[in-house]
């Protein structure tokens, strides 16, 4: 049996929740739309880029993009982008566009087991080719990361590239 204060306790922790929870599933609605039809096009591949960062053979750089996923981010998974973490490093404008949605899922998803935010920082070359939509669910994205318990400096790096993401979009 509950108590008046217990119900109380227990009304204002939803409440308290609720915001995260919605923020989650906003963020993820917004990407899933933004890059619903994005394509790697010419770009680096996932595991090209691993590759890259084992400084690689033409031939070997080759097989592995050969083995990319190129026509549908969202197929890409949870997997790929936990043992490929240090890919995102070696992306270009175009690879960028195209992994940043399954990297972002796998993070709201709570599935991924590394730290993203340090991808999205110090380095606009690599969203050029973001339109408005795909730029405000990186936005959405960071907001909702923003309610989660974080470590203090993960928390203080989400928050910075939030800022970075929003002086970007008043220029």
């Amino acid at each position: 049996m509950e108590t008046g204060a217990e119900g109380a306790i227990i009304e204002r922790a939803v409440h308290v929740l609720r915001p995260a929870g919605e923020s989650t599933a906003t963020a993820r609605a917004a990407v899933k739309a933004a890059f619903a039809h994005v394509t790697l096009g010419a770009g680096v591949g996932l595991r090209e880029a691993a590759a890259i960062d084992n400084y690689a053979s033409h031939d070997v750089l080759a097989a592995r993009r050969a083995e990319d996923e190129k026509d549908d981010w969202s197929a890409i998974t949870v997997e790929d982008v936990n043992l490929h973490s240090a890919s995102p490093a070696f992306f270009d404008a175009e690879a960028m566009r195209f992994h940043l949605p399954a990297y972002m899922i796998a993070d709201l998803d709570g599935c991924y087991r590394h730290e993203f935010v340090p991808h999205l920082r110090g380095r606009p070359e690599k969203f050029a080719l973001l339109n408005d939509a795909q730029r405000r669910a990186v936005e959405l994205y960071l907001h909702a990361l923003l309610q989660r318990n974080n470590p203090p400096s993960y928390q203080t790096d989400v928050e910075q590239a939030l800022g970075e993401w929003r002086q970007a979009a008043d220029r």
